[in-house]
């Protein structure tokens, strides 16, 4: 027996070459957007696609200097945000989308990337249904941001002037459909760089001051891993040295530090720098020591009213919320660094970033109508 859709996505499209004669409106999107290749700096023929989308319905919207696109729609009472972000990791180029049994999968040689376009793809069916329906909605600031998987660097790059809003959703949460993530870590990286003295290793060893024993040395005294339940360290580059037969005069890490409690990751960048100045102090190296705060973390409690209404509208059609406490960060973390009520909600995709990455279409649905119901006035 053949899938019956819902009522709200009346508008079937046959795309035999799927394979799969029960396509909606919702899963071509998607599919479309997840075929143009998007790594992050990349984004351009997704905007492109998103753009001409637009203009087809006649949305307003600006692309700002950093890339992000900014979509107004006019409503009632208070203005909510609705965020993905368009780039993808690697591997993401030459992606060929097939559905099995209500899900989506690539190849198998590549990501999918449902992270994000997934809910790229939702944002934009449910601003589709909502106006052909003539459903009474909010004021709505739609944001796609460029570059969010190698540093939210498009979310934190968007003008306060362009987003003046109280509340708003993260299409970008973990797996599966009806997850909201209540907690996200400060996220704090460390670039570090070590100059010792280069030197021949054979003939001239004792001139050299090798760079990379010294970072050895500090980083031994570290703690590199969970510190305690809401803390985490890592580092994740090393590197040092240009020949087998030489001292390395220079050694670059990179490392980051993420905590729920912001004092606690303070403290974790501390220690790391204490320990590399006395490395350095002992072998005679210097040291360069640079350190950012690139997401501000949040915490909400359930009875929050933004998290209460976002659990009734889940309610209202058919999905059982439940909670996470995330390590990770994304765009809303920078959006409640702008003052934001901003949440991170799962959207119906599972195994991101590998090449068993799927979305499942049934669940696409829902968040479509989820969002129907959150966006209501």
């Amino acid at each position: 027996m053949k899938k019956k859709y819902p009522a709200y996505l009346v508008k079937r499209l046959s795309i035999t070459s799927y394979h799969y004669m029960g396509n909606t409106r919702l899963v071509k999107t998607f599919i479309d957007l997840a075929e143009i290749d998007s790594p992050s700096g990349k984004e351009e023929k997704v905007s492109l696609y998103i753009e001409q989308w637009f203009n087809k319905h006649s949305v307003l919207y600006k692309k700002d200097s950093y890339g992000n696109l900014i979509a107004t729609i006019r409503g009632a009472g208070k203005p909510l945000l609705l965020s993905a972000h368009m780039d993808t990791v690697d591997p993401c180029r030459g992606i060929k989308a097939a559905i099995k049994n209500d899900t989506i999968v690539s190849s198998g040689n590549t990501i999918l990337g449902a992270d994000d376009k997934a809910g790229i793809a939702e944002i934009l069916e449910a601003m589709l249904v909502m106006k052909e329906k003539k459903v009474s909605h909010r004021p709505l600031k739609i944001v796609f941001t460029r570059e969010e998987e190698t540093g939210v660097y498009g979310a934190m790059a968007l003008s306060d002037k362009d987003i003046i809003v109280t509340d708003g959703l993260g299409l970008d949460g973990t797996e599966g459909l009806g997850v909201i993530t209540l907690a996200s870590p400060h996220y704090h990286i460390m670039d570090i760089i070590i100059t010792g003295q280069g030197a021949h290793a054979g003939s001239a060893q004792k001139k050299g001051i090798n760079a990379l024993s010294v970072a050895v040395d500090a980083i031994s005294n570290l703690s590199i891993g969970i510190i305690d339940r809401e803390t985490s360290t890592n580092i994740g580059v090393l590197q040092s040295g240009y020949a087998r037969n030489g001292v390395p005069e220079s050694a670059l890490i990179k490392a980051e530090v993420r905590s729920h409690v912001n004092e606690k990751a303070k403290k974790q960048v501390s220690l790391f720098k204490d320990t590399f100045q006395a490395a350095v102090k002992k072998y005679g190296a210097t040291l360069d020591f640079t350190v950012s705060r690139v997401c501000v973390g949040y915490k909400y409690s359930k009875k929050d009213p933004h998290i209460k209404k976002v659990i009734n509208a889940l309610k209202k059609v058919g999905v059982t919320p439940t909670f996470n406490k995330s390590m990770g960060g994304s765009d809303v973390n920078a959006f409640v660094g702008k003052g934001i009520r901003a949440v991170d909600i799962s959207y119906g995709a599972y195994n991101f970033h590998t090449t068993k990455e799927k979305a499942s279409i049934p669940e696409m649905e829902k968040m479509v109508a989820f969002l129907i119901e959150y966006c209501r006035a």
